[in-house]
């Protein structure tokens, strides 16, 4: 068992794109907004040293996010935001930079998509540069599958042109539309060995995914938090609810018989047992 999770917080599941990949249209759940006291009282109770701002939403739709970034950063959190890039601008990024955030994440998956926020990433990375943050990370997170397997090296060339310091590769596990297929293990092999030679090159970080092991590493060694405070194994089961609420201590949830008992239950389980992450 581990002591520190990672904790991921969804501060909305609220958006204001619609992507195609994404399954947060067709998971039915209740739409809304963390409250922002509520997540004060959370971050109290279980002081995380890792935080990220992630979830089936956009953050920066949260009126709240810059301060919640900056009162889990002062509770000693390292704090990680990812968003789709379209409602970044000067201001937003000097209240984030501002509070500390330690890491920024433009989600892409199509050249279209960079084209389309190519302006606010340009924004983010001359601010870090003229602000002098060397501890600030902004990278793309991108999503490979079939669709977009030969569109992945001229992102990764254009976030470099913007000034990103990293790429961050993860596969696609589709549950909502059997049209967006995984890569094959061979297309897969020869598209990371394509983007590590342009990482290299253009002096780029890149963390490309390891092969899914079970138990899953993510859900031992992530905590997902819903908007609503339900606590959760993996993103990707939102309704699996461990335990509810702000006052909530995750020490005592991964201590708990319920978690060990899906730990173990896993290879059964009706979503786990499709991951590839």
């Amino acid at each position: 068992m581990f002591n520190k999770p990672i904790l991921q917080v969804e501060p909305t599941n609220c958006c204001n794109r619609n992507c195609d990949i994404c399954m947060r249209g067709y998971q039915g759940r209740r739409q809304g907004y963390m409250d922002y006291e509520s997540f004060k009282t959370f971050v109290d109770a279980n002081k995380p040293y890792y935080l990220g701002f992630h979830g089936w939403g956009e953050p920066l739709l949260h009126e709240k996010i810059c301060d919640m970034v900056a009162y889990a950063a002062s509770k000693g959190a390292i704090t990680s935001l990812i968003t789709n890039g379209t409602l970044v601008d000067s201001e937003i990024l000097q209240k984030l930079y501002g509070s500390k955030l330690r890491e920024l994440a433009f989600g892409v998956y199509r050249v279209k998509m960079l084209e389309q926020i190519s302006g606010n990433v340009e924004k983010a990375t001359d601010l870090k540069r003229k602000m002098g943050l060397k501890n600030l990370k902004i990278f793309l997170d991108i999503t490979a599958y079939e669709g977009n397997r030969e569109e992945i090296r001229q992102i990764i060339e254009h976030g470099a042109r913007l000034g990103i310091d990293a790429v961050n590769i993860h596969r696609i596990f589709n549950l909502h539309n059997p049209v967006y297929k995984a890569l094959c293990k061979d297309d897969e092999a020869k598209l990371f060995e394509e983007i590590r030679t342009v990482c290299k090159r253009l002096s780029i970080e890149l963390t490309l995914p390891r092969e899914h092991t079970s138990v899953c590493r993510i859900a031992k060694y992530c905590i997902f938090v819903t908007w609503d405070f339900k606590v959760t194994p993996c993103c990707f089961l939102p309704d699996h609810v461990l335990a509810q609420g702000p006052n909530i201590k995750i020490a005592d949830v991964i201590k708990s018989h319920s978690y060990r008992e899906f730990l173990n239950s896993m290879s059964s389980n009706p979503v786990c047992s499709k991951c590839i992450m």
